[in-house]
């Protein structure tokens, strides 16, 4: 499942793009890598876009331990979890519910968009940045 982050300087949104098949083992790596951008670029919000999720197989004891798991950004910053399609939605809706207490403002909508409307950005300008993940 390769991934990659992009950055919008201006508003210092930190946006993941994640494609492919999501599994088990992605779902572990990816906080941490995260977790590291977010320091680097001090971003002050997060989308995680899953729009080209072609297969979202992440066990429920995985998904468990990472909702319990320590947050990847600091308190307060508000992350959107983007999941147009209805089985990843649903998936991603158990894990916000299940991350209540480690990650609360997290919220999953279906489209970019829809985030960044929320976050009151109108033109966001995302460049990509250099790559965390290698192929998985």
């Amino acid at each position: 499942m390769p991934f990659h982050f992009e950055f919008d300087k201006k508003n210092k949104i930190l946006l993941i793009v994640v494609e492919g098949d999501y599994g088990d083992d992605e779902q572990v790596i990816i906080n941490g890598r995260i977790r590291e951008k977010c320091k680097e670029l001090g971003a002050v919000a997060g989308i995680g876009d899953m729009s080209g999720v072609t297969a979202f197989n992440v066990s429920l004891g995985v998904l468990q331990n990472a909702a319990k798991a320590p947050a990847p950004y600091d308190v307060g910053v508000p992350r959107y979890l983007v999941a147009p399609a209805d089985h990843t939605f649903g998936m991603s809706r158990m894990y916000q519910l299940a991350a209540d207490k480690t990650r609360a403002g997290l919220k999953v909508v279906r489209s970019r968009e829809e985030a960044l409307a929320d976050l009151g950005v109108r033109n966001a300008s995302f460049e990509r940045v250099s790559e965390l993940a290698e192929a998985l």
